[in-house]
């Protein structure tokens, strides 16, 4: 196998490829990028073109499995806006990781530049060929589903939970992002990646939730006792304070684990969740081990089709009506009329319908 160390990007800007890329290849590594967004020539060996940004998880992989050579002991990637250590050149940066990682099975992330926390997840990484053809089952080194941000904590958790993770803090690959010199953001970043942070947030937490479903490799597995031991909460933090900010997940969170526990004592194992908004946005954790076989969630509208929160799938109210289910749940603060008229379907196909919360004494009706 070569010992070949190859640089692969995403990039939505010449400007900064043609800025940063020449200091990689400087230190002998060689350059494969994605362009999306801007087109033209750049200091690359391979380019390849996207109409639209497939997400840095899922170029990576395609990088990876259609455009870099097979024989690539190593494949290092990061953005348009970092720089190789200037200490270590791609060869010697190689025999270390080799020696630390003999079969290639493994992820080393330099750690040495410390800005945006980036010892908590792995946004440059080293990815042995081992470990680029084997994680996931075969299918890539990363998690496609993310549009850009959260990817990289998922490989640190995952390769770290197998014991493939050298977080390495004898190098240093400089982060050049905007907010380090206090810019604004560049339009790719507005305009993709921002809008979609709390989706990707979202389900790394619902991945982290159920184990990283599909990550096995050469026959490893996840801990999930060591993983949730060792997982100090930081997406969790990170969406409470960002996105949920204005509310208490407590009492969410308190009721959802109620209910379910409720159901789950009197036998009844299929439930709907009616509502993918702010209460089972904020009752998450209650969601992460349900007692129950939580089904799907439903939400009335239509912009949320097919979209997932915590892992479960959202469908429409007429799409679940036909899931044979022992219970629905409306998950709001106060059931409205309204909520109950649509829910009134289930109800008259058997299937309990029932509120989050319990209704305060006022509200209890005595016949």
């Amino acid at each position: 196998m070569s010992r070949e160390v190859w640089y692969a990007i995403p990039s939505a800007s010449l400007d900064r490829c043609r800025a940063t890329l020449p200091a990689w290849r400087d230190m002998g590594y060689r350059v494969a990028v994605l362009q999306n967004r801007e087109r033209g020539d750049i200091p690359a060996d391979l380019t390849v073109w996207r109409d639209a940004y497939p997400g840095w998880a899922a170029s990576i992989n395609e990088l990876c499995r259609n455009v870099i050579p097979r024989d690539a002991a190593i494949v290092v990637s990061g953005g348009d806006d970092m720089l190789p250590d200037p200490n270590h050149t791609a060869a010697d940066i190689a025999d270390a990781f080799f020696d630390r990682f003999p079969d290639g099975f493994g992820v080393m992330q330099p750690t040495a530049d410390t800005f945006m926390n980036a010892t908590e997840y792995c946004g440059s990484p080293w990815l042995g060929r081992a470990w680029i053809d084997h994680a996931y089952r075969g299918n890539g080194p990363l998690w496609p589903a993310y549009t850009h941000n959260w990817a990289d904590h998922e490989l640190r958790w995952v390769a770290g939970s197998l014991d493939a993770l050298w977080m390495n803090d004898g190098l240093a690959q400089r982060h050049d992002h905007f907010s380090r010199s206090g810019d604004a953001p560049p339009p790719y970043w507005s305009d993709t990646v921002a809008p979609a942070d709390r989706a990707d947030v979202e389900t790394f937490i619902a991945r982290l939730w159920q184990n990283f479903p599909l990550h096995e490799a050469n026959g490893r597995a996840i801990d999930p006792d060591r993983l949730r031991a060792d997982y100090p909460g930081t997406a969790i933090r990170y969406w409470q304070t960002r996105y949920g900010r204005h509310h208490s997940t407590s009492d969410a969170s308190t009721a959802m684990t109620e209910r379910l526990a409720d159901l789950a004592s009197r036998g009844k194992r299929r439930v709907l969740i009616y509502g993918a908004g702010t209460e089972t946005r904020l009752a998450g954790d209650a969601l992460m081990a349900p007692p129950v076989d939580v089904v799907c969630l439903i939400d009335d509208d239509e912009r949320l089709r097919g979209a997932r929160l915590w892992g479960f799938e959202i469908l429409s109210r007429d799409h679940a009506i036909s899931i044979n289910a022992d219970a629905v749940i409306l998950s709001c603060r106060a059931a409205t009329p309204a909520l109950e008229q649509r829910a009134a379907p289930f109800a008259e196909r058997g299937v309990e319908v029932l509120p989050l919360y319990e209704p305060a004494p006022a509200e209890v009706v005595h016949g």
